[in-house]
């Protein structure tokens, strides 16, 4: 057999990747990933639209690519799909940005800036030159005024990387007058709310970004409601596929009669209640897909109380079948087993709050007196006892201990309190408290880092730590703690 060389045209084949099904607020989301990826802090979106100029620029203060890099950058397929991922990578095909930006536009410039280095460099895909030509011609340089004005934003920036879609005839397809104005900018803010529900946990947290339109910062919506105290929590469940872990970890929102009406419309979402319900799926902390029940389940009113997150890493994506957009995927056949049994115990507890309003938990006051052995106390929204550690005895005990003892004594003090039988069937609502949130954090991590370094592995001595009721659904903020 003698093999032919079949090389694609370039003109058909990128006329037709600009129908691959993104839409704006999809497209964007893919070249906010690039970002992420290369460890921005900082991201800026600026749109123009007017008589003289119309185009969409993604900026950031990441790590920026040298010459040979944006040119690999820039291929239609620049990485192997089947090659390893580092954990905090949000891509997979090697033509997301590209074809992102072909789905809005006919004109693609990116420029980038390494740290240390004196000039920018720049590469230009032109829709328009690749019909004309059928060739595969990136070109190195831009003059036109969108790009100058884009590129003034850039400014003296020591790094980073610009992206710029330009010739915007799939995004602007009316004529400049102010009612096509006021269409175009209602689907920049319909974007800013998709950016916000994709991105909610890059944008909250100690290692929070920062992403802006026009200047505008955009906030994180979470779809779970953490910090309502009517927010009911479930024990977080580890569904084992080949090897890997995927967290599930369900949230019941409170009822619409414990929201102001202000919040229960933000409540709602992009989507709406009924259909913002379901598994959100996430890859490497970015929201794939919001809300879905996998077809196992039926969207319906009493259900739209329940969500549940869904953590998958990015050696995932075959199994689950993430597609290029990033905006779909579906369980393997060994899980859904598992993944219905969550989803109908997560409906049936929303069903209950939507026609019985829930059950509110009584919540006692701390006791005044020194010398009771238990208090009772709520952190998170959750009622339980601990000891009482202004007790005269324990006080005077410890302070005959030098630091290291003392330490080994509150953490005992702690596992006696996790593990005592009035605490460790403890189910109810958790919401966080701020005053009380970081105590609990540095706690668990403290735990969690002596059962380490005693001899458990790390999954272990997180899971030994997530046993205890009072650090139900902290897996994630432990990890970030210690850096797993």
């Amino acid at each position: 057999m003698n093999p032919k060389l079949a090389i694609p045209d370039a003109a058909p084949l990128v006329l037709s990747l600009r129908s691959v099904g993104y839409t704006l607020e999809t497209a964007l989301a893919d070249i906010i990933d690039n970002s992420i990826t290369a460890k921005a802090t900082e991201i800026n979106i600026d749109v123009k639209w007017n008589k003289e100029l119309n185009y969409i620029s993604v900026r950031d203060n990441g790590y920026g690519m040298n010459e040979a890099q944006l040119h690999q950058a820039m291929k239609i397929g620049s990485k192997n799909p089947v090659d390893p991922r580092n954990h905090d990578d949000l891509g997979r095909f090697g033509i997301g940005m590209k074809t992102a930006a072909f789905s809005l536009c006919k004109r693609l410039t990116v420029g980038s800036k390494l740290l240390g280095s004196n000039a920018m460099c720049m590469r230009v895909w032109d829709i328009d030159k690749i019909a004309e030509t059928n060739r595969w011609e990136l070109f190195d340089g831009s003059s036109t005024p969108d790009w100058k004005d884009a590129l003034s934003r850039f400014g003296n920036c020591e790094q980073g990387t610009i992206v710029v879609l330009e010739k915007l005839d799939r995004l602007i397809t009316e004529n400049y007058s102010d009612q096509a104005i006021g269409r175009f900018w209602q689907r920049i803010a319909d974007m800013e709310k998709h950016l916000s529900m994709v991105f909610h946990r890059f944008l909250s947290g100690v290692q929070a970004i920062a992403i802006f339109i026009n200047g505008k910062k955009i906030e994180p919506w979470d779809p779970f409601m953490r910090n309502w105290l009517a927010t009911q929590e479930f024990r977080e469940e580890f569904l084992e596929c080949n090897g890997e872990s995927i967290r599930a970890h369900a949230f019941i929102l409170p009822h619409h009669s414990k929201l102001s009406v202000k919040e229960y419309d933000e409540a709602g979402g992009p989507g709406g209640w009924l259909e913002q319900q379901g598994f959100y799926v996430y890859r490497n902390k970015r929201l794939i897909v919001p809300g879905t029940w996998f077809k196992m389940l039926r969207k319906n009113e009493p259900g739209q109380l329940a969500r549940i997150q869904l953590d998958l890493t990015g050696d995932m994506d075959f199994e689950w079948k993430i597609d290029v957009k990033k905006s779909s995927a579906a369980p393997p056949s060994t899980l859904r087993e598992g993944i219905r049994r969550i989803a109908r115990t997560a409906q049936e507890a929303s069903r209950k709050v939507y026609y019985y309003r829930g059950a509110a938990i009584n919540q006692q006051s701390k006791a005044e007196d020194n010398d009771a052995i238990w208090e009772q106390a709520s952190i998170r929204g959750r009622t339980f006892f601990r000891i009482n550690r202004s007790h005269a005895l324990l006080k005077d005990a410890k302070a005959q201990l030098n630091a290291d003892a003392e330490k080994k004594l509150n953490t005992f003090l702690s596992l006696v309190e996790g593990f005592a039988p009035m605490n460790a069937s403890l189910t109810g609502p958790v919401s966080g408290e701020a005053n009380q949130e970081n105590e609990l954090i540095d706690s668990a991590a403290s735990f969690c880092s002596d059962l380490i370094n005693a001899g458990y592995s790390k999954c272990e001595a997180l899971r030994k730590v997530l046993q205890i009721s009072i650090y139900e659904g902290m897996a994630e903020a432990i990890e970030n703690k210690l850096q797993l």
